[in-house]
């Protein structure tokens, strides 16, 4: 049984996309962020679902101490829960994209060479949507 969902973050599986849908509500703390990911992933998991799409609009807050988190702690998870490789597509403001502190926090595309996860950042959700079908196609072995 999946625990309840908190109400910063709704979570709904596209299976016409085979798409985990993250829609983050308001901004949040770390604590909440942590939180949220880890029921993400238990959803993820109810689905076998490894391309996500969040929307990280109205949550608008990217930082440092968030993203080694996730660096170190969360994304080393997926593919033990998952299999395969997992792909996250972040929909964001395009202020965010121009933010020299949140740019920072995102770990640039060499990061993700040769790792079980990859990750990019969007402001067009048709495109977000476009890279997780398109990645779906590559031939990784994990």
């Amino acid at each position: 049984m999946l625990p309840v969902a908190p109400e910063f973050v709704e979570v709904t599986h596209r299976p016409d996309l085979d798409v985990l849908l993250i829609r983050w509500m308001r901004k949040i703390t770390l604590e909440e962020m942590c939180e949220g990911y880890r029921y993400v992933l238990d959803r993820a998991a109810q689905h076998q679902c490894r391309q996500w799409l969040l929307d990280a609009r109205r949550r608008f807050n990217t930082d440092r101490e968030g993203a080694r988190w996730m660096v170190t702690s969360f994304l080393p998870t997926l593919h033990g829960r998952l299999g395969g490789r997992t792909y996250l597509a972040y929909l964001l403001v395009p202020v965010i994209m121009r933010d020299v502190e949140a740019d920072a926090a995102f770990p640039p595309a060499s990061f993700f060479e040769g790792k079980p996860y990859a990750a990019e950042r969007f402001i067009d959700e048709r495109e977000a949507i476009a890279w997780l079908q398109q990645a779906r196609q590559q031939p990784v072995a994990w």
